[in-house]
């Protein structure tokens, strides 16, 4: 993937949907070929439902934004010289488009791109390999294990399994100096 000539939008609340297909629907009316790629970034996160179950949901990473990969233009000037600019059409058709409100890093009408690396990280973010938590639904607990729990009050500590009767684990962890038993389902915990 390119990461070069990235660019950020500030666009309405929860419009990324709707100004993305709106952005790539005007681009192909006036046949704009230096509008590279749209997209609104999302992170996939696991969450629990109101039944316990683990779900893998995406999450916006940046509400509000949008990116957009542009193609600069090429200027030759008098003296034989080139430089790039930013497309003055494509500008024009990005700002135009509703429901975006305009660049995010911009001087006098001259957005200034991310630097590869910053684009490159984001993009990591989304990846499915950045899922930090594993799913348990097919993992067997034992006794005397150390497990760390995802979900609930308890968030962060690590238990040490007492017993296990069907879905509902007895484990006990250590607060403030003392042992304190508490019960968990096997969707609020996992193997470290």
């Amino acid at each position: 993937m390119n990461y070069k000539n990235w660019y950020a939008l500030s666009i309405n609340m929860n419009k990324e949907k709707s100004a993305k297909s709106q952005l790539l629907a005007r681009k192909a009316v006036m046949k704009d070929e230096n509008l590279q790629e749209v997209e609104y970034l999302q992170r996939k996160e696991i969450v629990v439902d109101k039944g316990g179950r683990r779900k893998i949901a995406n999450r916006l990473l940046m509400s509000g934004y949008l990116l957009v990969q542009v193609k600069p233009e090429v200027v030759t000037h008098e003296d034989g010289t080139t430089s790039t600019r930013f497309p003055g059409d494509t500008f024009k058709l990005i700002t135009e488009t509703p429901g975006i409100k305009f660049f995010v890093n911009c001087d006098q009408d001259k957005p200034i791109p991310f630097r590869p690396r910053e684009i490159k990280k984001l993009f990591e973010m989304c990846e499915d390999a950045n899922l930090e938590e594993e799913l348990n639904s097919d993992v067997d607990f034992s006794v005397g294990e150390i497990l760390e729990v995802v979900q609930g009050p308890f968030k962060g500590y690590d238990i040490e399994v007492i017993s296990i009767t069907g879905d509902k684990i007895l484990g006990q962890l250590d607060m403030f100096g003392r042992t304190v038993p508490a019960e968990f389902t096997k969707f609020q915990v996992f193997k470290k």
